[in-house]
């Protein structure tokens, strides 16, 4: 039901009390009997005519402000056919609507406003969604928060018990009764001062014991240890054989169209024979004479000149003397231990086991002068004294030697050796001869192979192949305790890889490069004996060139690697620190232990 305001009425609300309000009824949409009028400035209501409530709608809610009610008269009079009616109030607003086409396009000057938010009351949609949850939902909750607060109340209590029984001196001043925040501070500082004091001498120590808990120490009774026999490799120059070079060329007639190529060839394998780094541009590179790349060291053993020295000693144990293949070609090597591994033989075969070439030939003071010998050599050569577990590098120093002088070399040595107790160091910073992880080629290790290793894969690395001196089958390995190879071949270098190899030949002798990036990770061996030339004097000898060698002058001292810091000596050390700067032992680290184990579960789930 709608509520008609009759502006004629307007004189007699004037008279009425100020004092009368409008009810309104959200119920049943009218005024009340009792509350019929407004103030002296609202009209009063009416129930609207019959008939006409299908023709109103409901508007917009508004609010009558009092001081309108003469505005309303005046447009009543303008407008006697208009007439004004108040919607049915609801939950949001009040709807003041005229009524007649004439009414609807008359200027209204009423003012109103809309109800705040805060005067709507709550919907019935809301009303729905905040009932009430269940008491067992309520009652999880709580138990819930409960737990919580005790889990919270016993780790602060086991936090408090540690820190009050605790043998590390200061902790139990972060929990002792009766002091008060700053002096918590401060004693929390003094702990962490402590604590940055330990780790960073710690880390001190640490990085001495992985770096170098080695020493070199000096050795002067000589009559205890026996000193090593000087091993040597001669290079003949004579490698290729005539005759066999003529029957090779007798045996492949298209290769050779002329009497130049013929020669040409001569030239190219004999220099092919003493091919290394030094002389890498001596080498003819216009014609391969159809000789694939990876044929040159067998053609080079078929070629070779049968050179076969003999070899006699002083010594109480007999010397051999073995062919190998080193970086200067094709020599011969007396009284070393790694020689057979690098023969031509022993890579045709596939052979990755180690060899029975037994002990090394050694001397003492008490022998007196030592000579060894080698006869018939028939050609100059070169030599190059190195130690029984070496080989010769293109780096050392070499000696040559004419065909028609005996000669003699007088030799010095110094020899160093590696304790027992430092066998078991992963640190001191040299490798035995069995520790060949590493080694690609051989299945020992070597300084002196482990160099040779680092120049070939140089060369593989930039230039793309290998020189033809090296064994161009890889990948031994040790796979849990087992020798195991895959049997990858590298390219051997033709003419355009040796090419390519002089112009970084400085490189790859010397090993530094400032283009490229060379790391070969090379230790030294622990066992290793030096020799160094002290005199030599050769004369014309009418039987060939011979070749004498030996100790004269015994060395004084020897060297010796010792173990100066152990890991004995780290542990001792740290512990010093941690007992220094908090006070405490073993013991307090196995008190931790075990109240971050037993005791916190026992205070947590059993108390």
């Amino acid at each position: 039901m709608q509520l008609k305001i009759n502006d004629s009425s307007a004189t007699a609300a004037r008279t009425t009390s100020p004092s009368r309000r409008t009810s309104w009824d959200g119920n049943h949409g009218s005024a009340s009997t009792s509350d019929s009028l407004l103030t002296s400035s609202t009209a009063s209501l009416e129930p609207p005519p019959p008939g006409t409530q299908d023709k109103r709608r409901s508007g917009p809610g508004l609010l009558i402000f009092p001081g309108t009610a003469q505005r309303h008269q005046h447009q009543h009079q303008h407008n006697p056919n208009g007439s004004k009616t108040i919607a049915k109030a609801n939950d949001e607003n009040v709807a003041i609507n005229q009524l007649g086409r004439s009414a609807r396009t008359t200027t209204r000057s009423i003012r109103s406003f809309r109800r705040p938010p805060l005067w709507q009351a709550p919907s019935t949609l809301q009303k729905d969604q905040e009932e009430p949850e269940p008491e067992e939902v309520l009652e999880r909750r709580n138990q819930r928060e409960r737990r919580r607060v005790v889990c919270l109340a016993k780790v602060q209590a086991f936090i408090i018990e540690f820190l009050q029984g605790s043998s590390i001196h200061g902790f139990i001043y972060l929990a002792k009764l009766g002091l008060n925040f700053v002096e918590r501070m401060l004693w929390f500082a003094f702990i962490c001062v402590a604590l940055f004091s330990i780790i960073s001498l710690s880390k001190r120590t640490w990085n001495r014991f992985q770096t170098s808990p080695m020493v070199i120490s000096m050795d002067r009774n000589k009559l205890v240890w026996n000193t090593s026999f000087p091993s040597l490799t001669v290079c003949p120059h004579k490698r290729i054989d005539e005759l066999k070079v003529e029957e090779y060329i007798l045996a492949h007639p298209e290769q050779f169209e002329s009497e130049e190529d013929q020669e040409d060839f001569r030239d190219f394998i004999v220099k092919l024979a003493s091919l290394t780094y030094d002389n890498l541009e001596t080498l003819p590179l216009n014609k391969s004479y159809g000789i694939p790349s990876n044929k040159y060291l067998d053609l080079l053993y078929e070629l070779k000149w049968p050179f076969e020295p003999e070899i006699s000693s002083g010594a109480a144990v007999k010397m051999f003397i073995y062919e190998t293949q080193t970086e200067f070609g094709i020599c011969h090597s007396v009284n070393s231990l790694v020689a057979r591994y690098n023969s031509f033989e022993y890579w045709r075969s596939g052979d990755w086991s180690i060899l029975d070439h037994g002990g090394r030939v050694t001397v003492h003071p008490l022998d007196g002068e030592i000579y060894a010998q080698i006869i018939n050599l028939s050609t100059a050569y070169d030599v190059y004294f190195h130690g029984a577990g070496d080989v010769p590098s293109i780096s050392k120093q070499r000696y040559t030697f004419p065909e028609s002088d005996y000669t003699t070399v007088e030799l010095i040595a110094l020899e160093i050796y590696t304790n027992e107790e430092a066998r078991a160091t992963k640190q001191r910073s040299c490798r035995f001869n069995y520790e060949a992880e590493e080694m690609m080629t051989v299945p020992i290790y070597s300084f002196g192979l482990c160099l040779s290793e680092c120049r070939m894969f140089f060369a593989l690395r930039v230039c793309g192949c290998i020189p033809h001196f090296y064994r161009n089958r890889c990948g031994y390995n040790h796979i849990f305790g087992t020798q195991m190879r895959n049997g990858r071949k590298l390219p051997v270098c033709g003419l355009e890889g040796i090419e390519c190899l002089v112009k970084i030949k400085r490189e790859i002798i010397s090993l530094k490069s400032d283009r490229y990036k060379i790391n070969c990770n090379c230790l030294a061996n622990c066992d290793d004996s030096n020799f160094f030339v002290q005199s030599y004097r050769s004369r014309v000898w009418f039987l060939g060139a011979n070749l004498q060698w030996g100790i004269i002058d015994y060395p004084k001292m020897q060297l010796r690697r010792d173990v100066l810091f152990s890991f004995a000596d780290v542990l001792v050390y740290i512990g010093g620190l941690v007992g220094f700067f908090l006070g405490c032992s073993a013991l307090s680290f196995t008190e931790i232990i075990y109240y971050f184990t037993a005791r916190f579960v026992r205070r947590m789930f059993f108390h």
